[in-house]
């Protein structure tokens, strides 16, 4: 509005101008009664809803924030901040699963073919000789 050179009072109700506020206010304002003091009515006091068990099955653990730490059972540990140690070169940082460098063992694992699962070829051609 400033760039167009328009005033922001014009637009704005004379409700929110600071002279209204100070002459709504000029006055002194006089303490009501208190409690004691008020009239006795014939309305009845509006009571909070009686609360009822809900149907269904209830949920097994209350839903927690993502701030909140994760309750462990008693006599287990979190894995949170593990340091992995490698059992083959006592390094850190990987496992013996992943360390392939070096590892003799794991080379020879991977030039094999992959086991079949199942029964066995042999085991087939015993059989089909038998009858």
């Amino acid at each position: 509005m400033y760039h167009l050179g328009l005033q922001l009072d014009d637009y704005l109700h004379e409700f929110y101008h600071i002279e209204t506020y100070k002459s709504v206010y000029s006055f002194p304002i006089q303490p009501i009664n208190g409690p004691h003091d008020l009239e006795k009515t014939d309305v009845k006091l509006v009571l909070p809803l009686i609360e009822r068990k809900m149907i269904g099955r209830p949920k097994k653990n209350r839903m927690t924030v993502k701030d909140e730490s994760k309750k462990l059972k008693s006599g287990h540990l979190s894995r949170k901040f593990l340091i992995m140690t490698c059992t083959q070169r006592d390094q850190h940082g990987h496992n013996k699963q992943s360390y392939t460098q070096g590892s003799e063992h794991a080379k020879q694992q991977a030039a094999q073919p992959p086991k079949q699962k199942g029964k066995s070829p042999i085991k087939k051609l015993i059989t089909s000789d038998k009858s």
